[in-house]
């Protein structure tokens, strides 16, 4: 009589297992659920800076029959420029060589020939961060007197660009909120204060010109114009 008591107990046990199994119930916490009576959106807001630093670069390439002399000419050109700029009034912190580079100078003899190599190009290129801006128009025109045959720039940018993202991020909770009006008066509902807010992102990406490979002078128009700080923000309101 035991041994079917047992027996009959498990059946049921077994049972009940598998009828839970087929209904997959899940505990919900409370930290998982959704907050009530709450509205959430997302704003943008736009702000805008006067620039007041610049990055330029200057290059030049030079030819040579052999690997070691167009390095060695390209390099003492590019200390000319060097040291042109800092004469412009650029300090020594500010300059950088980059994107050294050498590579051969191919000739094709025939249709059925492998081309050979007739030399070397060397080309080194001069960075340089200017943070007056009025100084632009006077670094360009030593740089290209020393030698540089190459210019990519400007790129403008803010030297601190806080009080200006802070501005964005106002309008973004402004627009934020001219969006939860919105979906709230659509419900019938109002919106109440503030519960939670964060930051989807601040950008301001630099400005750039178009004086790439251009010859330069003294009166080279500089306009900086300004920048774009945007700001993305997420609110989530009382619902009322």
């Amino acid at each position: 009589m035991f041994t079917k008591s047992l027996v009959s107990s498990a059946i049921l046990a077994l049972a009940a297992t598998v009828a839970l199994a087929g209904c997959q119930t899940k505990v919900v916490s409370e930290s998982d659920a959704q907050p009530p009576n709450t509205v959430s959106a997302r704003g943008t807001g736009t702000a805008l800076g006067a620039p007041d630093q610049a990055e330029m670069s200057f290059g030049l390439t030079v030819n040579r029959k052999d690997a070691r002399s167009a390095l060695a000419d390209a390099s003492a050109a590019a200390k000319k420029v060097a040291a042109a700029v800092k004469k412009a009034g650029i300090p020594a912190d500010d300059i950088q060589t980059q994107n050294v580079s050498v590579y051969p100078q191919y000739s094709s003899e025939g249709k059925d020939r492998p081309p050979t190599v007739t030399g070397y190009s060397a080309n080194i290129s001069v960075r340089v961060r200017m943070r007056d801006i009025e100084k632009i128009g006077a670094v360009i025109t030593a740089a290209t007197d020393a030698g540089a045959t190459e210019i990519s720039g400007p790129s403008f940018s803010l030297s601190e660009d806080a009080p200006v993202a802070a501005e964005a991020i106002e309008k973004a909770v402004s627009d934020a909120r001219r969006r939860a009006n919105a979906m709230a008066e659509a419900a019938g509902k109002a919106v109440g204060e503030v519960l939670s807010i964060s930051e989807a992102a601040v950008t301001a990406p630099p400005v750039y010109g178009d004086y790439y490979g251009r010859s330069a002078a003294a009166d080279v128009p500089i306009e900086p114009g300004q920048i774009d700080v945007t700001a993305q923000v997420v609110v989530v309101f009382e619902l009322k």
